[in-house]
């Protein structure tokens, strides 16, 4: 921006304001601030046809660049007034801030609905292994005649898929940072629309195969993208619950995937096994023109110093008349001075970034955080048909229990979000690993105690509660730590990282479960006994939590900046006082805004 710009606008607004105290007589401090906001109004808006937009907006932070008494804010002044105005936010109702922030939380929910389909993808995988007409096109006989796909293919074709998933975050990672999260998101769903098609007309396990790996790209795309956009586009105070609606569609997913199976039992031939694939279709146009509509993120926007463009999409995230044009500059200033102090750790966004200084510690905590979401015993839900076969309940019943089991998804994220607004991150994860692993451990004892039919149906039970306590704490959780503890800057490539390690984590379960569920063949049949392995694995997790596990509800990205820059330790995150203008050189990053204005 041309600063011979800003000094013309200060000069007509300077000019104007001493002609008006001619006039009355009056010293320039007399001037009120509406009397202020119109003659700063006049003077950035004279010539506005002829300029480009990135021009206007230059004024337009010029004259908020001055206070009412004539003298210059600096951009470390709009940003500590945001900072003031950021910890009122904090305390107003949520109701307010949800009707403040309307555009913004329906984008966000509704870009977020990708992953209902990648929920339905992941729950026919697993349970497709238990689907009688599944099983009939795809499957070859057993010892004892019965159709059957061994564990080593079950776990080929669901470690494909996450091959997939992981090409599919590290290109997301690059091509968010560059393109932004609207267009690769519309991408991606163009991509996903043109894969269905080889699960569809698969013939046998390797295209099955195939399919799942190129299926896995654009499923991995969406698992990161739609995390980082929830996390940019809605204040903190409210940041929680979009980030954990990205789990309750998932969970959606699931129970979609589990009822359209269940009900397609009752299917002939390949129908069977082809409608469940071919609904995944329905969801492709709407979505796209989700996309095509969505307002990009203004924190993308402002790291590629489009300062007009984010503007226009902060204004698109909130109601009609939000944000004057004090409080718009005082909104830019922060998010660009952020941007500047964690630029000091990173010249560039880069995954090399993400284990340099304190980005080290919270690339840690983000690939943790969804470790534990995947190893703590909740994945064999996933499993559930085939694990109550194995242990003595027929098809039917089993996909009917599944579908039991399923329904809780909805239900108990949606308390999870009420509920996280008041309580923090730090207690979902510590008391839903907990609960998860005393269920592991009861499951796991039952499996030497019983068996028959009183084994299957208690064993179901437990399963429910597991599902219930994992949707209420970890299961939306994860998605709200991952979206507040990575930095800013290389928000994307932390969350793809961490997504990453997710998803080696999955493949780990994928070879894991059919061979401890499933019976004969290359299958270990420990049943109900798998429930001590996930419970040792829950105890860690626990221990880990509770020293490591920093909370970070309600705190400001800067805030969390200031914390991880202190290496305050995680149990004192939450009492901590922060001096947001400490760590950094104030000058410094005033000094430096400017200078990129001038360019």
């Amino acid at each position: 921006m041309s600063r011979d710009y800003q000094d013309q606008a200060r000069g007509d607004l300077t000019r104007r304001r001493r002609a008006g105290d001619s006039a009355t007589g009056s010293e320039p401090r007399g001037l009120t601030v509406a009397a202020f906001e119109e003659n700063a109004a006049r003077s950035t808006s004279m010539a506005a046809e002829q300029k480009p937009a990135n021009v206007e907006a230059a004024e337009k932070t010029a004259a908020v660049l001055h206070s009412e008494h004539g003298e210059e804010r600096s951009q470390m002044e709009l940003v500590q007034a945001y900072a003031a105005w950021n910890e009122e936010e904090v305390r107003m109702p949520k109701k307010q801030l949800f009707k403040q922030y309307w555009p913004g939380v329906t984008f966000s929910m509704l870009l977020s609905l990708a992953l209902v389909m990648e929920g339905m993808d992941v729950g026919l995988i697993n349970n497709f292994f238990g689907h009688p007409a599944y099983l009939q096109k795809f499957g070859w006989p057993d010892e004892t005649g019965k159709m059957h796909i061994s564990a080593k293919w079950q776990g080929a074709i669901g470690a494909g898929q996450n091959c997939g998933q992981i090409v599919g975050l590290l290109v997301n990672g690059y091509l968010q940072a560059r393109y932004g999260s609207r267009k690769v998101y519309m991408g991606g769903m163009v991509l996903m629309a043109c894969t269905i098609f080889i699960l569809f007309f698969s013939e046998n396990v390797e295209m099955l195969l195939a399919g799942n790996i190129v299926c896995g790209i654009p499923w991995g795309i969406f698992q990161t993208l739609t995390t980082a956009y929830a996390a940019e586009i809605c204040p903190a105070a409210i940041r929680g619950y979009l980030t954990a609606w990205v789990s309750m569609c998932w969970g959606a997913g699931s129970f979609l995937a589990t009822g359209v199976l269940r009900g397609s039992l009752n299917l002939d031939g390949d129908a069977g096994w082809r409608l469940p694939y071919g609904v995944q279709w329905v969801w492709v146009p709407p979505l796209l023109l989700v996309g095509f509509f969505a307002p990009e993120s203004p924190w993308y926007l402002v790291r590629r110093e489009k300062i007009a463009e984010a503007e226009k999409s902060l204004r698109r995230l909130a109601r009609k008349g939000h944000y004057t044009d004090r409080s718009m500059a005082e909104l830019i200033a922060y998010m660009r001075h952020t941007n500047e102090m964690e630029k000091q750790e990173a010249a560039d966004a880069s995954y090399i970034d993400c284990f340099r200084g304190t980005n080290l510690r919270r690339t840690g905590i983000v690939c943790m955080a969804w470790v534990i979401q995947i190893l703590n015993g909740q994945s064999i839900t996933n499993y559930a048909a085939i694990m109550l076969q194995s242990i003595g309940m027929g098809p039917t019943d089993a996909f009917n229990y599944n579908m039991g089991i399923q329904s809780v998804n909805i239900v108990a994220t949606a308390i999870a979000i009420s509920l996280m607004g008041k309580l923090g991150r730090r207690f979902f994860y510590f008391w839903g690993s907990a609960a998860i692993g005393l269920c592991m451990l009861i499951i796991g004892i039952l499996g030497f105690v019983a068996s028959g039919d009183g084994l299957a149906i208690t064993v179901a039970v437990f399963l429910v509660i597991v599902q219930c306590s994992f949707k209420i704490s970890i299961g939306p959780a994860t998605y709200v730590v991952v979206g507040e503890t990575s930095s800013s800057r290389i928000r994307a490539q932390t969350v793809v990282l961490g997504r990453a390690v997710y998803v080696i984590g999955v493949i780990i379960v994928q070879q894991l479960n059919p061979r401890f569920l499933n019976s004969g063949g290359d299958a270990w049949d420990l049943g109900a006994k798998t429930g001590l392995f996930y419970f040792a694995l829950c105890l860690i997790w626990v221990i880990w939590i509770f020293f490591f596990l920093p909370e970070t509800k309600e705190r400001s990205f800067a805030e969390l900046d200031w914390l991880f820059q202190k290496r305050v330790p995680a149990r004192k995150f939450k009492t901590t006082r922060v001096d947001l203008f400490e760590h950094t050189d104030s000058k410094g990053v005033d000094e430096k805004l400017r200078q990129n204005d001038d360019v």
